[in-house]
């Protein structure tokens, strides 16, 4: 599910600043509606705005403090505005309740190594490994992500991931060469 929320696309959504304004409207009559929050935060990282989607999921946290998909999503906002401690705060959170989450000790072994705990980040991928996560997909996944968001550094280092797990895929190097050409 937290995977499925990561890579949901945002956009589809034509008019984005509509949108926001009538999930604001929902949230005046409803200010604790689960779902609209949920959209509305998602909706702000999706448009770079990660801070304001750090506010709406703390504000979720409080409402719901043990949904696992709240908490991950939480953890991979602050994983990206590079708060890494809050980061892994989250996703360990996450593993204490539900240990079986691949893509969480992924998302976990990214946040370790980005601070430099090397030993942690491996032990977090391995574990993940051993739960049959698809590292490599996941890269890809992420690259993607990043690309339709306009976020090219952020693609251009996912691609480059996914190409060190798979120096044979030709199509991934064109890519790398594409986005570098861009910068």
């Amino acid at each position: 599910m937290l995977r499925t929320k990561i890579f949901n696309e945002i956009s589809n959504i034509k008019k984005i600043g509509l949108k926001i304004q009538k999930l604001n409207e929902i949230l005046s009559q409803a200010p604790n509606n689960i779902k609209a929050l949920e959209e509305l935060g998602t909706i702000y990282h999706y448009s770079g705005q990660d801070i304001e989607a750090i506010d709406i999921y703390e504000k979720l946290k409080k409402l719901e403090p043990k949904n696992i998909d709240i908490r991950g999503f939480l953890g991979y906002l602050y994983y990206e505005i590079n708060n890494l401690e809050k980061a892994i705060d989250e996703f360990n959170f996450i593993l204490d309740i539900a240990p079986d989450s691949p893509f969480v000790s992924f998302l976990l072994g990214n946040a370790y190594s980005r601070a430099g705990l090397v030993v942690d980040a491996v032990n977090a991928y391995e574990f993940a490994i051993f739960l049959d996560f698809d590292m490599y997909s996941a890269h890809l996944d992420f690259a993607k992500k990043y690309e339709d968001m306009g976020r090219i550094n952020r693609a251009l280092k996912e691609y480059k991931a996914a190409y060190e797990i798979d120096v044979k895929d030709k199509k991934i190097l064109e890519k790398i060469k594409t986005l570098e050409g861009m910068k």
